[in-house]
């Protein structure tokens, strides 16, 4: 379908805002933690071939927001977008409101993926936290959302440029007696999800991952699992920490 761009502005560091219109119908369906096949080439043109997947940062009414990092050729197409854009959504699986404690941990780009769950959640009077990491204050640029919309929030950089100085798994501990739900690079959520299986905490990750077709078809976003491999574009990209292999 076409989305009209409403905004593509820069946020900081190389984050950027896409804000699209679609009909109302299509935003009513989205759930906290989806995503978006969304294609970067320009009118008349059949490269790059591939759509990116972007998880749904934001929606309101006929609005739909992405939060997205330029880290290559087709991000940085994505920049120039100002008119229209062909998109997908929503596609995949999606966090489940069962608890009433939810601690989000977010690495940089990945608050795209859980900032809506969090969102939600505090709306509808649960207890939220959310633990935002990057390596500089450039890497943090959701907080101005998580502000507006008074999510509690501890924001953790590596160099200490703002708020507290670390790693975001270093301010885990107070939380046990919540659900983890986490996005962000590999890295850190390999990390989370060995602190989680060693405290007995049950916990899930956002995988961000390269796809293809973002429907299932190409097998191309396999994840290993011990009933084998799952796609996370259908299967996920919302998985069990204790029930994926990274």
């Amino acid at each position: 379908m076409k989305g009209k761009i409403v905004e593509n502005r820069p946020l900081t560091g190389k984050d950027f805002l896409l804000t699209i219109e679609i009909c109302p119908e299509i935003v009513e369906k989205v759930k906290p933690g989806q995503f978006a096949m969304i294609d970067v080439k320009k009118p008349l043109q059949t490269d790059p071939l591939l759509k990116r997947p972007l998880g749904i940062f934001d929606t309101d009414k006929n609005r739909v927001s992405f939060i997205y990092r330029v880290v290559g050729r087709g991000t940085k197409l994505l920049t120039e977008m100002k008119d229209e854009v062909d998109v997908l959504l929503p596609l995949g699986n999606h966090f489940k409101d069962e608890r009433e404690k939810y601690l989000f941990i977010a690495g940089g780009i990945g608050i795209g993926g859980i900032f809506l769950a969090a969102k939600t959640f505090h709306r509808k009077g649960k207890t939220v936290k959310v633990i935002y990491g990057g390596r500089t204050k450039d890497d943090l640029s959701a907080l101005p959302f998580l502000e507006k919309y008074h999510i509690p929030f501890i924001p953790v950089t590596e160099d200490g440029s703002f708020g507290e100085k670390g790693l975001v798994t270093d301010f885990l501990k107070s939380y046990k007696n919540f659900r983890w739900i986490a996005c962000g690079p590999k890295g850190m959520l390999n990390a989370v999800k060995k602190i989680a299986e060693k405290e007995n905490i049950e916990c899930y990750l956002s995988i961000d991952t390269r796809m293809a077709c973002g429907v299932g078809s190409c097998l191309g976003c396999v994840i290993k699992t011990p009933e084998g491999y799952k796609r996370t574009c259908v299967e996920g990209p919302i998985f069990k920490a204790s029930e994926i292999d990274l």
